[in-house]
């Protein structure tokens, strides 16, 4: 046997690693000669063999075992064919053994030298207590890893037992429910017990109504609980209430109706069928409604046969129409709608979806409605808001085919262009759904986000689709299954003061096109029962709702007059833009149109051409000039409002130099007796201003020359007159500044030309003089028929009442002396003014001197006075009438221009072509582009959304009609949205601020209030003691401070009734109503605290005494309080006669500009 041998000759054995770890720690320390160190020997020989050996055979690594006593233990694994090994640590380093090369035998010993030997046996013995204490850890951490092992293995397997019943239990299910087995047995008489107990009859007493037949109900989602769906059906179309459970995620209320003598079988159909499909209900309500007679013959009188099991299968479930028509009552929809909804669950909906069973909602519908009432915090809003969502019907081929149905508006409107859908009730009534207004709906841009559209004025037979806050006025019961059930609700929501707004980018759907031949006889159509019924529910209408202002409008007004606006939010604009328009900048045309309908587009030029004409129109401007870019753009700069502020500034600042100029009106007192001393503003201030004005004139009147041209100036005569003034004051002004200085202070002739600058500048100053320079003639002739008179009689005065010279008090001497103070004071009394009195002397003198005054004015003042008002009259009269008449043709003309040059376009291979029709999108363009006032931009807006409604484009007679919206004035017409009234306790409290009494009794205190300042000042200089005017003034001055804040609550009270806006816009006079009354209240809270009291003080009392000029805090209450006495005013057109009178005199103050005007010019 080969072997490693000692040189005692002892064969050394090759023993395994194991066996010796084994082994030791039974063998104690070891010695010399013990086996101890036997066995470490021949593990070292072990561990020597191995690392010389090649070819061994025995597949592993040996180990190398010592002794010894350092601190650090451990056992090291020699790594084979190196000098480096691991300890059990993982540390790598030097074994500490020298191992030198041995010599190999020849029959494959080795021979051993002993003092390397000994260095490998003191090493492993070093191991031997260390290895003592490893095999117990080593055992610890054995147990731990089989327990470790053993609850991994446990875990596992419960996982894998899972999946397995998991499997196993839905393969049973899968196997019972396509077995024959029945699904479950249910038994009906349940549901007949709820019917007995639960049942009560409407007020007809035609139908019998359990409300929550049936309940199912689930968890569900976040703010599901504020939108709910009420729907109704009958029997046969049931299964349609899938299509709606699976896109709306929140509470369904549905009526369901039954009738005939089989009506227990379709009862108990309709039980199995929910059962069946009870998974797919969240939170659904049933209420059942049975015709009286069905529940007389199939309920009432056999309960014994309602004690019925079905053995039940799902899959096999059909329904077999039992309905016979021996049960003709009525299909009872309005009262259908109004039991799903008093049986809406939970309580806290707040906002209700009112359908047809047909009628689907699109996917996620329920979720755009929750954001949308999320998001926006307006809730009053809200409350009186109900929101269309247009309904379109899809073709039952394109169903029928798999196309998918439109997810979205864009996919909607792909299938709208390919005619496999088309808006609800199009074919069967299309003036039912006329004023959502699918056109417009279609063309505003789609978003993934709700946003409120179109505001319509309600007029039947209008009967959208809405969502609705849940008080809401209910369906009338009386309407069955005629044309008017779902329009006299709407009409009533009207009437109730709801308003109507279509939604953009939601829309509902029904499967197939309506066919006249698959309605009711009554559906749709105007039969006499359905006439009748609404003519009454518009008379019970008109009594329930006494104070309402609202007016829906008849079906033959629809065409004409359809109040449907965008109130789309506008996008935002930037300060810049916010900035343009507030001055009055001309919106700016920079891109071409291009429609790509007609395969054709209009240049910026045409759109700015046509855009200046329109303007032309709206300013009653000629449009004889240049229409080249340029001049188009520096036209419409000049005619902008922003310009036309500017040269009116111009104007006020070079007509009020008049005041400033030496000598100036700044003085205190006008009388020129006093000298006063003027105030004087130095020479050249004045100059410079002056020189601007001038300036700007000459570039306003340059610039309409050259858009105007020099052949067309040479007909206008005030523009002519214009230029050569600015030039001249220009001149004149430059020779005033340079050489003459202020030094001069002769005849400025400029000054006296002011006046042509506003005379050009205003059309009725214009138009004034026209008419005056037209009838000279005639006006000078009846005016010389009175002077005649007056010169006839003052001669003839002179010889009746001749001067006395004994008689200096004489008629003759003190006013007939000569023939200037004759005819002067008959002047005098001819124009009625007769101060001093004329007459009275002559009188005094001899009675009959009377006739001669009394035959004076009556030639005078009734024949040739109106002889000469008559003239004057008809004068201007027939030239303000022609000139109306060029005003109205020249806008005609510029309307039509602007029509001319948009029916020219370019095609899309260049060439111009021309036609008869124009796309009402270019118009609107062109509209949005024009500078107008936004009353008319609004109304010409909705006329032509109105036009696109029959086609997409217009043609000259339709442009021309809508353009005469013009010629309205929106001055006399405000626009006031007066929210209607309901029925809580603030609308009533509203209804009594609106009230005309309410208004009687603040005129009423009024009255007193001035009455009672009225006798506080006049029993001021009576009561001489202070104390005994407190005593008499003190009652009275309490009344009134309580007066000047009941005033001011009832402006406060009416401005919250009305609406703020509203009542301000309503006339000028509640402006100054709140003015009068605001003022006074501040000034009387000033007054108490200063003084503590509402009476007048002594004070003032004694400034009065002394005569001295003083306006006290007092005075100003008690001046400011007398303007109240303008309250009667309200009260005087109540007479015919008196009203003509009050409305005279305002349309004086409103159209007496130009008098007005005339009258400054003159002063200045």
């Amino acid at each position: 046997m080969d072997g490693v041998y000692l040189p005692n000759g002892r064969q050394l054995a090759l023993i395994d690693r194991e066996w010796i770890l084994d082994e030791l720690p039974h063998l104690g320390n070891p010695d010399d000669n013990s086996d101890a160190n036997y066995l470490l020997a021949s593990a070292a020989a072990a561990n020597c063999s191995t690392r010389i050996a090649t070819g061994s055979s025995l597949g592993r690594t040996t180990s190398t075992i010592g002794t010894g006593s350092g601190s650090s233990h451990g056992t090291t694994h020699t790594v084979s064919a190196t000098n480096r090994t691991i300890d059990s640590t993982g540390a790598v380093g030097s074994t500490g053994v020298n191992h030198h090369a041995t010599e190999i035998n020849h029959n494959n010993s080795v021979s051993y030298n002993p003092d390397e030997f000994e260095s490998d046996l003191t090493l492993l013995s070093e191991i031997v207590d260390e290895t003592q204490n490893k095999c117990i850890a080593c055992h610890k951490r054995h147990k731990f890893n089989r327990l470790f092992r053993l609850c991994l293995i446990l875990i596992v397997g419960l996982l894998i037992l899972n999946i397995v019943n998991g499997v196993l239990f839905s393969t049973i299910l899968f196997l019972q429910e396509s077995s024959d087995e029945p699904d479950y047995d249910l038994d009906t008489r349940p549901y007949y017990k709820t019917i007995e107990m639960e049942k009560r009859f409407d007020i007809s007493g035609n139908y019998l109504i359990v409300q929550n037949f049936m309940r199912y109900q689930s968890n569900l989602t976040k703010n599901a609980h504020l939108l709910a769906l009420n729907l109704h059906t009958n029997i046969e179309n049931l299964h349609l209430l899938l299509n709606h459970t699976k896109v709306w995620d929140g509470p369904i209320s549905l009526s369901l109706y039954v009738k005939g003598i089989r009506a227990s079988d379709d009862i108990d159909y309709a039980s199995i069928w929910l059962r069946c499909n009870r998974r797919l209900f969240k939170v659904l309500n049933i209420h059942l409604v049975m015709s009286a007679t069905a529940y007389e013959r199939s309920i009432s009188n056999q309960h014994h046969s309602h004690s019925i099991k079905y053995a039940v299968r799902c899959q096999q479930l059909t329904y077999i129409n039992h309905t016979e028509e021996t049960d003709s009552t009525p299909y009872p929809s309005n009262l259908l709608r109004n039991i799903a909804r008093l049986g809406t669950t939970p309580s806290t909906v707040q906002y209700i979806l009112t359908l047809d069973i047909n009628i689907f909602p699109v996917s996620d519908l329920f979720h755009h409605l929750v954001s949308f009432y999320t998001q926006i915090k307006l809730i009053e809003e809200f409350n009186r808001t109900l929101y269309v969502i247009p309904a379109f019907e899809i073709h039952i081929d394109t169903v029928k085919r798999g196309t998918p149905l439109p997810q979205n508006k864009r996919e909607l409107i792909l299938l709208w262009n390919d005619n496999q859908l088309q808006p609800l009730q199009a074919d069967v009534c299309p003036t039912c759904q006329f004023l959502t207004n699918y056109q417009a709906w279609k063309q505003e841009a789609s978003e993934d986000k709700i946003v409120p559209l179109f505001r319509p004025h309600y007029s039947q037979p209008w009967q959208p689709y809405y969502i609705g806050p849940k008080d809401v006025p209910t369906f009338d019961a009386r309407f069955k299954s005629h044309a008017h059930a779902r329009i006299s609700q709407c009409c009533e929501s009207f009437m109730a003061g709801y308003d109507y707004v279509v939604l953009n980018n939601v829309y509902l759907y029904r499967l197939g096109f309506l066919d006249k031949s698959q309605l009711p006889a009554t559906e749709f159509m105007d039969d006499d029962t359905s006439v009748l019924l609404f003519d009454q529910f518009l008379e019970d209408l008109a009594k329930h709702y006494l104070n309402t202002t609202r007016k829906y409008m008849e079906r033959e007004e629809i065409i004409n007059s359809i109040d449907t606006h965008l109130i789309s939010a506008p996008p935002s604009r930037t300060i810049e833009n916010r900035l343009k328009h507030f001055l009055g900048f001309p919106k700016s045309i920079n891109s071409e149109y291009i429609n790509d309908d007609e395969q054709c587009s209009w240049s910026s030029n045409t759109l700015l051409c046509a855009t200046v004409f329109l303007e032309d129109a709206v300013n009653y401007q000629c449009i004889t000039h240049k229409i080249t870019e340029k001049y188009l753009l520096i036209h419409r700069w000049c005619s902008s409002p922003m310009i036309k502020k500017i040269h009116q500034i111009m104007l006020i600042i070079n007509l009020c130099l008049a005041f400033f100029e030496r000598p100036s009106s700044f003085s205190e007192t006008s009388d020129v007796r006093d000298k006063p001393d003027r105030i004087n503003f130095p020479f050249f201030i004045l100059m410079v201003v002056e020189g601007v004005t001038l300036v700007w004139f000459s570039i306003y009147i340059f610039t309409k020359i050259a858009c105007v041209g020099i052949k067309q100036i040479q007909r206008r005569f005030w523009i002519i007159i214009f230029l050569i003034v600015v030039i001249y004051s220009l001149c004149e002004w430059f020779v005033m500044l340079v050489f003459l200085n202020q030094l001069y202070h002769g005849i400025r002739l400029r000054r006296i030309f002011r006046p042509v600058f506003m005379i050009e500048s205003s059309p009725l100053m214009k138009k004034a003089f026209q008419a005056l320079s037209a009838n000279a003639l005639t006006i000078i002739a009846s005016i010389s028929l009175a002077l005649i008179h007056i010169l006839f009689f003052a001669a003839m005065a002179m010889f009746l009442f001749p001067r006395s010279d004994n008689r200096p008090d004489s008629q003759g001497s003190t006013y007939f002396s000569t023939l200037h103070d004759a005819v002067l004071h008959l002047l005098v009394l001819h124009s009625t003014a007769n101060n001093p009195d004329v007459m009275m002397p002559a009188y005094s003198d001899y009675r009959l001197n009377a006739l001669f005054f009394i035959i004076f004015v009556i030639i005078g003042i009734y024949w040739i006075q109106n002889i000469v008002t008559a003239v004057v009259y008809r004068a201007f009269r027939g030239y303000f009438l022609s000139s109306i008449v060029n005003s109205q043709l020249r806008r005609r003309i510029a309307v039509r221009a602007s029509f001319e040059i948009l029916k020219q376009r370019t095609t899309h291979g260049g060439l111009i072509e021309t036609r008869d029709t124009v796309p009402i999108s270019v118009v609107q363009t062109v509209l949005n582009c024009a500078s107008m006032n936004k009353w008319h931009t609004k109304w010409i807006s909705e006329r032509l959304s109105e036009l696109m409604l029959e086609n997409e484009t217009i043609n000259l007679d339709q442009y021309s009609n809508t353009m005469k919206l013009l010629d309205l004035n929106p001055k006399l017409s405000p626009e006031l949205h007066i929210q209607t009234l309901g029925g809580n306790m603030l609308d009533r409290c509203k209804a009594i601020c609106r009230s005309k009494y309410f208004d009687l009794i603040g005129t009423i205190f009024a009255i007193l209030s001035v009455l009672f300042v009225t006798i506080e000042v006049s029993n001021r200089p009576v009561n001489t003691d202070y104390m005994d005017l407190v005593a008499f003034t003190l009652p009275m001055a309490i009344a009134n401070c309580c007066f000047l804040f009941y005033f001011a609550l009832e402006i406060i009270l009416k401005a919250w009734a009305f609406g703020p806006l509203n009542f301000f816009r309503s006339s000028t006079m509640c402006i100054l109503e709140a003015t009068v009354a605001f003022t006074c209240f501040i000034l009387q809270v000033i007054f108490l605290v200063i003084h503590g009291t509402p009476i007048v003080s002594m004070i003032y009392l004694e400034m009065v005494k002394k005569q001295k000029p003083i306006f006290s805090l007092w005075a100003a209450i008690k001046v400011c309080n007398m303007l109240f006495i303008y309250r009667l005013v309200r009260f005087l057109p109540a007479s015919k006669n008196i009203r003509i009178i009050v409305g005279t005199i305002f349309d004086e103050f409103r159209n007496g500009g130009a008098f007005f005007g005339l009258l400054f010019v003159g002063f200045s």
